[in-house]
């Protein structure tokens, strides 16, 4: 399972945090295969995917959703946070008018779109606070 929650600054507090967006392993492929096709990266040639393609030689901002390299003991910081935000929003509005660069049954990719959502509301969240993002 993944799962991608607001990094706690401090024990106790009580901060309405969205929930976090969580995906079992087959829902997480199948967003990730969603999400690369968005960027034109054929997920099956990058490394940690089954390739030898480092992604290190990828140019998308979408790289932290990918790439677990960039965690730093689970967290994302939020100089990639801030990068990916934009572009999220942007795939967000295109999913949400139905239009997907990737191939999908129609049930999941309307389960991805939810699941694109919740992901939104964590990285807003996250900017709007100024905190990292906790991935698990």
């Amino acid at each position: 399972m993944v799962v991608y929650e607001v990094e706690c600054r401090a024990r106790g507090r009580s901060d309405l945090v969205p929930s976090p967006a969580s995906y079992g392993w087959a829902h997480f492929h199948a967003f990730a295969d969603l999400l690369a096709a968005e960027e034109r990266i054929c997920l099956g040639e990058m490394m940690e995917y089954g390739g030898v393609v480092p992604w290190s030689r990828v140019e998308t901002c979408l790289r932290p959703i990918f790439d677990p390299s960039l965690l730093d003991g689970g967290i994302l910081a939020l100089k990639w946070v801030l990068g990916m935000q934009s572009r999220l929003h942007e795939v967000c509005a295109a999913w949400g008018d139905g239009s997907y660069a990737g191939s999908a049954e129609k049930g999941m990719k309307a389960e991805q779109f939810a699941e694109l959502v919740k992901l939104l509301s964590v990285v807003d969240y996250c900017v709007k606070t100024r905190r990292s993002m906790r991935v698990r």
